[in-house]
């Protein structure tokens, strides 16, 4: 692989891992005003009828964007620690994209249904719309031809 093409690569990375940063650190401070501002809109009113519903929606949609994180910040880190060896694609990776095509979809329906969370009612509808389903055969697309590579590369070296 080029030296050019490294250096983009590695710089990607290092705006990817800001990117990630700067997204938990967005929910950290939007968690911290849901959950302590008095009332209004898209705040939690500690009041309303199924409060444990809601806060569980509200906790699983803040656990999952935390997975999310994490895994792609392992995903992004992996990239850069086997690029020093004149890896790209690796096993890990492929591990960290099954589980990733496991979290997007209940992350994407969590989040599609936040409004649960901060509604003042009780009477509200459950949203199912197509983003779970096309995140999730977007992300076993990518896990698949991330795999077909990594399998490609591991059996090039074999050849050489």
């Amino acid at each position: 692989m080029e030296k050019k093409s490294y250096k983009i690569l590695k710089a990607v990375c290092v705006i990817a891992l800001i990117g990630i940063v700067l997204w938990v650190a967005f929910y950290a401070v939007q968690t911290y005003f849901v959950l302590t501002k008095g009332s209004g809109a898209g705040v939690i009113n500690w009041n309303s009828p199924r409060m444990g519903l809601k806060l569980t929606i509200f906790t699983i949609n803040r656990i999952t964007i935390l997975l999310m994180a994490g895994l792609t910040a392992a995903f992004v880190f992996n990239i850069l620690k086997y690029l020093k060896g004149g890896t790209i694609f690796n096993h890990a990776n492929v591990v960290l994209l099954w589980v990733i095509a496991i979290v997007l979809p209940i992350h994407s329906f969590i989040g599609d249904n936040m409004g649960i969370a901060c509604s003042a009612s009780e009477h509200f509808d459950v949203v199912l719309t197509d983003t779970p389903f096309v995140y999730t055969f977007v992300a076993l697309i990518v896990a698949l031809l991330y795999k077909l590579a990594c399998d490609a590369a591991e059996e090039q070296k074999l050849t050489i």
